[in-house]
């Protein structure tokens, strides 16, 4: 029975659009929505009846470069590129990092068209997580009033937004939210239209740690395919081909059934190079050879391309610290020298030209790489100097691999082994310690050498994992396998054992209670007749919730923890990411919500940045433990209403 195989989808994005700044939005000033999540922000005029901008709430920008050349959200098309030079402003799901907040609003204002300038003349309604700490607050109050000299503000909690907006009149009064996000997850109680803050519960437990965790589990089982396992990638698999199971130890025995795994296991196809045409078991021999050499070679480009990146940024580290030396920084040039591991202004220079020349080595090896891409008589793939033409059969160019490796490994050996025996010039620190040096030759040749190791041991492994002998194996039947299973992901077991950490956080060492766990010990904290006011609504929200099985699970759950014969309901948003950003919307146009519970300019500057006002969606106020000795100083000025 044929099974059916996945393909991956597009990893890059398009960026986002600048939009035009119409008369009629300069008149009438509409509130903008901004729903600030850890994961992905969702902006909109209130006028508009779903988000002008969805976009990842990441900055990648390159040091050194010019402050144009930072890229933002969906401007960065294929995150795995840059994937070491991502910034958020988030610290889990607080924004600690307002540096690059600043940016980030600085490219929500450009896309909406605001022209005004140095001013951003409309309410802004913006989400937060629960129980926000007010220094966080604060300085995102002093960010918008200062900055951007917004009129009002108003702050709410994204998953009680969400709530009231799929809850309306009566059901929004009582209830338990779930809100599972990108980096926690929140368990709020809701009793008379306002949340409980003293059982509000976190989990320290989302979205990242499932994809991180789903990350390293493939990688471990496919080492063949390590750098084609990448975060994006794992990302998609979490979200489209796991599920929530509702007994987990019931469905672990299931897939120990072959003929179970077999049906259920997904098979997702990697990207690869076909073998041209129909290979015999004579032909395909060499050709398989072949690609296992191609293969080799784009991991070792890819490599020196990694390298070279690392390179480029430690040189413009090092160029930083001369400028600093030149300008007459002398203690932020010991402390940079410090950090880049030199200890004298001629070691900084001997480096720096020495990393300056492998970069022009690097770049010149990769022209040299694309032309012979390019061209027509150079097509035959070589390894290293042992040429797949010179060879019949694979057997006799696989020992001509081996015999290299070994020549290779073995002049390396004897080099190091000199190294320790010959008097080298002894190198001495700022301190005084001895610093161990390096002879000219192996800092030539080292990284050349390390390269050319690297490819020869890949190109071993490859050939015995894939070609070498097999139990149950024909010798004609070995190289008759089809490339395109090689580079097949099989997802099975992973399907509900990445899921589970959100009831099962021990699996990946978090000292933290699961879902279940944290429902229980809420309802315990209730009366009767409140737990069966909040068991008649459990909401769940946030990206998290989509996984499939999140409700059936939380039901089963419920359906054990509650007293015999009782009721409960649960319900799931009807759009997990965007309803935060409609029930934002709503309540701003709703009465006169944002005139009474905005927090305008003059309060902000006559009570601080501290200042809010709460209302249904928004977080609240309690008071500080302070000693009596403190009593008398003024605590966090809320206005309650």
């Amino acid at each position: 029975m044929p099974q059916k195989v996945f393909n991956l989808p597009d990893p890059h994005c398009t960026s986002d659009k600048f939009f035009e700044y119409t008369k009629s939005l300069r008149q009438e000033k509409p509130p903008i929505i901004i729903d600030n999540g850890s994961y992905q922000c969702k902006v909109g005029w209130a006028t508009n009846e779903k988000p002008r901008m969805v976009f990842r709430n990441l900055v990648a920008k390159q040091r050194g470069k010019k402050e144009g050349e930072t890229q933002i959200g969906n401007d960065i098309t294929n995150i795995e590129v840059v994937r070491w030079l991502l910034k958020s402003q988030f610290d889990r799901n607080m924004v600690m990092q307002f540096d690059i907040q600043e940016q980030i609003f600085d490219h929500i204002f450009s896309h909406l068209g605001i022209t005004t300038d140095g001013c951003v003349d409309h309410p802004i309604v913006l989400t937060e997580t629960p129980c926000n700490p007010p220094m966080s607050r604060q300085l995102m109050s002093e960010l918008l009033f200062e900055c951007y000299q917004v009129p009002k503000v108003a702050f709410g909690i994204d998953c009680l937004f969400s709530f009231h907006y799929n809850n309306k009149g009566d059901q929004g009064q009582n209830g338990l939210v779930i809100s599972s996000g990108y980096n926690t997850t929140h368990i709020l109680p809701v009793l008379d239209g306002k949340p409980v803050p003293k059982e509000v519960r976190r989990i320290n437990i989302g979205g990242s740690h499932m994809t991180s965790y789903l990350h390293r589990l493939l990688q471990l089982k496919y080492p063949a395919h390590f750098s084609c396992i990448t975060l994006t990638r794992a990302e998609d698999f979490l979200h489209n081909h796991t599920y929530i199971a509702e007994n987990y130890q019931e469905e672990l025995k299931k897939w120990t059934d072959p003929e179970f795994h077999e049906n259920n296991v997904h098979r997702i196809q990697l990207p690869y190079t076909p073998l041209p045409g129909n290979i015999s078991a004579e032909s395909g021999k060499l050709a398989w050879c072949e690609t296992i050499v191609k293969r080799v070679k784009e991991m070792t480009l890819k490599r020196k391309m990694e390298r070279l990146a690392e390179h480029e940024e430690r040189l413009q580290q090092m160029i930083n610290a001369q400028e600093l030396l030149e300008e007459g920084e002398e203690d932020n040039f010991i402390r940079a020298l410090q950090e880049l591991g030199c200890h004298s202004a001629e070691e900084l220079q001997l480096e720096s030209n020495r990393l300056n020349q492998q970069i022009q080595k690097a770049k010149s090896f990769k022209q040299t790489m694309s032309s012979q891409e390019s061209s027509e008589s150079t097509r035959k793939i070589r390894c290293v100097e042992v040429d797949l033409r010179r060879f019949s059969d694979p057997e006799t160019w696989i020992a001509a691999v081996r015999k290299q490796w070994k020549e290779l490994r073995e002049s390396r050996l004897s080099r190091h082994r000199y190294q320790k025996t010959e008097k080298l010039p002894q190198l001495f620190d700022c301190e005084g310690n001895p610093v161990e040096a390096m002879d000219e030759v192996s800092a030539e040749h080292s990284e050349d050498e390390q390269d050319k190791i690297f490819e020869l041991e890949e190109i071993i492994a490859e050939y015995n994992r894939e070609v070498s002998n097999k139990s149950g194996y024909r010798s004609e039947h070995r190289f008759s396998l089809n490339i395109a299973e090689y580079y097949q992901l099989h997802l099975g077991v992973e399907r509900i054992r990445v899921p589970e950490l959100l009831f099962q956080p021990c699996m990946i060492g978090h000292e933290q209670a699961g879902v279940a766990e944290i429902v229980e010990g809420i309802f315990a904290n209730f009366s009767t007749q409140q737990q069966a006011l909040l068991a008649q609504n459990v909401f769940l929200t946030s990206g998290c919730v989509s996984i499939s099985g999140f409700k059936s699970r939380i039901e089963s759950e419920l359906l054990a923890m509650r007293p015999f014969q009782s009721t409960f309901k649960v319900s799931v948003a009807a759009d997990p990411v965007l309803d935060a950003w409609r029930g934002a919307r709503i309540w701003s146009l709703t009465g006169d919500n944002l005139r009474n519970f905005s927090t305008t300019k003059a309060e902000y500057l006559e009570k601080g940045g501290e200042y809010f006002k709460e209302h249904i969606a928004s977080n609240w106020f309690v008071p500080a433990m302070i000693s009596q000795k403190l009593a008398a100083v003024p605590n966090l000025v809320v206005e309650k209403t």
